[in-house]
């Protein structure tokens, strides 16, 4: 009797508690797709050796400036670890997914290496952009960015003879 034909198809798959997140649910579309693409690589042994060359990425719709800004978002995120750097004459560079423990190590960068690392994720410092307010009438949609609260004055040059006076119920 001929052997029976294997079922199985590989697959990439990330764990419940990385997808569950808060550093996961802060990616970008476009670093959660990078991710996918990194793991799709992962087999048994060789976390530490994922490459996100151009070469490998272009057909699935990855630009080079795509490819970066994923790659940094990542890092920063914990989900991956830059295991070796790449260059010129060096190869692309080699990323580990930091959920997985590395087992083949030789050749590696791993002084930095932290296991889920995505856990130790806090939020950046958000650079407060002040609200758009609508300066005329739905028709004309112009917005303005607002630069100082409703009580404060501009003082104006000092070597005018303007006069500040506070305005009360002003909306």
């Amino acid at each position: 009797m001929p052997a029976k034909p294997s079922t199985k198809h590989p697959y990439a798959a990330i764990e419940h508690r990385v997808l569950d997140s808060a550093a996961y649910a802060t990616l970008t579309f476009s670093a959660r797709a990078l991710l996918t693409m990194l793991t799709r690589q992962l087999t048994k042994t060789n976390n530490g050796h994922l490459q996100a060359a151009e070469s490998y990425l272009a057909p699935y719709g990855f630009s080079d400036k795509t490819i970066s800004r994923g790659i940094r978002d990542l890092i920063t995120a914990g989900m991956i670890y830059r295991t070796r750097a790449g260059g010129f004459h060096q190869g692309a560079s080699r990323y580990a997914v930091t959920w997985l423990p590395i087992t083949q190590r030789d050749g590696l960068f791993l002084n930095g290496f932290k296991s889920c690392a995505w856990r130790d994720w806090q939020p950046a410092e958000n650079k407060i952009t002040p609200p758009k307010i609508r300066t005329d009438s739905r028709k004309n949609v112009s917005l303005t960015i607002v630069s100082a609260d409703k009580s404060t004055a501009d003082p104006g040059d000092k070597s005018t003879d303007n006069e500040l006076m506070p305005c009360r119920g002003v909306a």
